[in-house]
């Protein structure tokens, strides 16, 4: 797996972040208003090379990837480079393949700055007259006429304004008014139309996120520094939780842009609809955050004076001249699940990102799938259950025996030293599988907490039970008063001797009734601040004075409300040193928040899609409804965007890199997105969706539907709550002060 941009490409992007900030200034930005052209910044893209990027070097190019391409137009976003950059990256690629001596004179005049040749995004012969972008400014439009490439030129541009929401260069171009020069036919010429209009829509959506993160770092700021009731405003989760909200909604269009770029070059099957995909995302991510960004400065923002507006505009009108981006989503569901043509789509050039697991994890993977052949039974698969309940005693030893069970432990503890990648191998094989992780993650993490902050005693006792199986931990931190403030516990633990007597009450204890410990936070001072006077203890649940009550939840889970009556637990089984458990509950807690997963999203998606193509009792598919095929492609387009985060969290993991907030980030987006498409997948299936459970005489997909339904609501109060995680990434992705109400 390698997910990070080259030296090369680090420098490529530090060279135009200089040049935009210098020559895309907001004083130059204003300036060239209201044509939306500076002449003298694109005269320095064209020294620089960035309007030939992707032009080949044999024709007088740089012969970059279109990865390189995307980093461009997100430096360009980041500075509202006023220019019609990504318009000239593609009519030039076009006009390098073109062999006739008007497109080699007009690529030579393009790349030397002396004229702007834009692209025309819709075919001539249906529309004539096109709002075309840079149109206002460009000599030349490159444009597909039926089969024919043509080129259309005017003796002069007529550099006027025409007035439009970003200030932007569009102008309006009529086939009978240009003069037009065929520069190929028939169906490799409409090939290469298609190509370059689908990498247009790509870097589009890349200059898009640039514009929508820096607009939300512009909010940041202005929120950290406006004092409102004797504080920043940016401490308000008003104003906090917007903002992680886009930052999510950004870092998604701009993951999902690169992944593209992989799946072009591995030529994925799915890579023409995350075109589609990414550029509907695009803008409408865009567009939800320069109106927050614009918002957080309250009616400052509305002022001219203020350069959020122009974030605001353009955030808007970027991708408009293409008509409405949501109507991708018809052409990502057609090419998701339709019968229509094949689609050309841009070479990517040499791409080194690889989203793969590395060998020794697929041969772990491997591994692990032949144990579950080996070993998975009738009796098993009965158990099987997503949560708690599917925990089996048994099986657990043989997963243990097998080297299954901890392999990312170190060998002294009865682990194999396995890496990241190894264990999300692991993990997908256990979902292959149906077999539930719950008492497996929940101990794990449980005893790397002993690990680190437990004495040797308590982990030759605890550590090797677990090791081998025979012990699992449920958690012991919430209490029915303080909900997710688990540093307000009351449950107290008095010293006596060498040991501590423990007294009070555990809310949500979710596997108690099968552990054999639970991880205790208790109070042992109350006379210094709350988070001062905490102590965590590994608790054996076979002590007497434990009292397990059962709590039964609307996800088919059990959770448990736990008692602790005058507890006698000896001192060895304290975890960290007394009143020090904030330090070691703070690491368990960061263990915790390690990120999402688009898992349950495929299969709510595949549920619904499995519905959609039943046909109704009168024969018809609801597929075949628009409207539904557009719902259906808004899901997908939320799950690919959580697979591109998630595998992003996995790769700065897995690599020790710093990026602040990534799995925070990946949590709240995940679980967000998951309620919002199950919700949404509820009403679509209608009234099917209502029945529970895969004998309601429907497809068994709806089922899926129903019961992500019921599900999805408590993933945003495991691990931390969604606001608890949008406060972390509103402080380390945008370096807002903290949020507390």
């Amino acid at each position: 797996m390698q997910l990070d941009p080259t030296e090369e490409q680090e420098l490529l992007r530090d060279t135009f972040s200089q040049l935009f900030a210098v020559e895309s200034s907001p004083a130059r930005v204003r300036a060239a208003e209201p044509l939306g052209f500076d002449p003298a910044l694109w005269k320095q893209l064209a020294e620089t090379g960035a309007l030939v990027i992707r032009v080949p070097e044999a024709a007088g190019g740089a012969g970059a990837s279109l990865l390189d391409a995307v980093i461009l137009a997100e430096e360009a976003g980041r500075k509202l480079a006023a220019s019609p950059l990504v318009e000239a990256i593609v009519a030039a690629r076009v006009l390098a393949a073109c062999e006739s001596d008007a497109a080699a004179s007009w690529l030579e005049r393009l790349g030397s700055g002396a004229a702007v040749v834009s692209f025309a995004l819709h075919d001539l012969a249906r529309q004539p007259g096109q709002w075309i972008p840079g149109g206002a400014v460009a000599s030349a439009v490159v444009g597909l006429r039926g089969d024919e490439l043509v080129l259309l030129t005017r003796a002069e541009p007529e550099r006027q304004a025409v007035a439009n929401l970003g200030s932007d260069p569009i102008g309006r171009w009529e086939l009978d008014d240009a003069d037009g020069e065929l520069l190929d036919s028939g169906p490799e010429a409409r090939a290469r139309y298609q190509a370059a209009r689908e990498e247009w829509k790509l870097l589009v959506g890349s200059a898009l996120a640039g514009l929508g993160r820096e607009a939300l770092e512009m909010a940041a700021r202005y929120a950290s520094e406006r004092i409102q009731f004797d504080r920043p405003i940016g401490t308000f989760q008003a104003i906090a939780h917007p903002l992680a909200d886009s930052v999510a909604d950004i870092e998604g269009s701009r993951l999902l842009a690169r992944r593209t770029v992989w799946a072009l070059a591995n030529e994925h099957p799915a890579a023409a609809a995350w075109i589609s995909m990414g550029f509907a995302w695009a803008a409408e991510a865009a567009s939800r955050a320069v109106a927050r960004a614009l918002h957080t400065h309250g009616g400052y923002g509305l002022s001219l004076e203020y350069d959020i507006q122009l974030y605001h505009r353009r955030g808007k009108s970027l991708p408009l001249p293409y008509g409405d981006p949501q109507r991708e989503l018809q052409v990502a569901a057609e090419r998701l699940w339709g019968e229509s043509a094949p689609v050309a789509l841009p070479d990517p050039g040499e791409i080194h990102l690889d989203y793969g697991l590395p060998p020794e994890a697929e041969e772990f993977g491997e591994r692990a799938r032949r144990f579950f052949e080996e070993n998975m039974n009738d009796e098993l698969r009965e158990h099987r259950h997503f949560a708690w309940e599917g925990h089996h005693p048994g099986f657990q030893r043989k997963l243990a025996e097998a080297g299954l069970l901890y392999p990312s432990w170190p060998v002294e503890y009865g682990g194999q030293g396995r890496g990241r990648y190894e264990m999300v191998a692991l993990s997908r094989v256990f979902d292959e599988y149906g077999w539930s992780r719950y008492a497996i993650t929940t101990t794990g993490m449980v005893a790397q907490t002993v690990l680190r902050f437990g004495s040797e005693e308590l982990k030759q006792e605890v550590i090797q039970r677990i090791a081998r199986g025979d012990a699992i931990s449920s958690l012991g931190y919430t209490e029915p008063g303080s909900g997710s403030d688990v540093a307000a516990a009351q449950t107290r633990a008095v010293r006596d001797g060498e040991d501590w007597i423990i007294n009070g009450q555990k809310m949500f204890t979710s596997g108690a009734n099968l552990a054999q410990y639970v991880f205790l936070l208790t109070r042992t001072n109350t006379e210094v601040p709350k988070h001062k006077g905490l102590t965590m203890f590994m608790l054996p649940l076979d002590l007497s004075g434990i009292e397990i009550q059962p709590v039964h939840t609307l996800s088919d889970e059990r959770t448990n409300c736990t008692y602790y009556t005058d507890v006698r637990v000896p001192d060895r089984y304290r975890v960290g040193p007394v009143d020090g458990g904030w330090s070691v509950i703070a690491y368990a807690l960061e263990l915790e928040h390690g990120g999402g997963g688009a898992g349950g999203m495929r299969r709510l998606l595949a549920g619904a899609v499995e519905w959609a193509r039943t046909p109704r009792s009168d024969g018809s598919l609801p597929m075949d409804d628009s409207t539904t095929r557009a719902r259906l492609a808004r899901v997908a387009i939320h799950t690919e965007l959580v697979e591109a985060i998630s595998q992003r969290a996995l790769f700065v993991g897995a690599e020790g890199i710093a990026e602040p907030g990534l799995g925070p980030l990946s949590k709240f987006f995940s679980t967000d997105r998951y309620i919002e498409d199950a919700s949404d997948l509820m009403d679509l299936c209608a009234p099917d969706s209502l029945l529970r459970g895969p004998d309601n005489g429907f497809a068994a997909g709806v089922a899926a539907v129903e019961f992500a339904y019921r599900l999805s609501t408590a993933t945003a109060i495991y691990g931390g709550t969604s606001e608890i995680m949008k406060s972390i990434v509103a402080q380390a992705c945008l370096g807002m002060p903290r949020s507390r109400s």
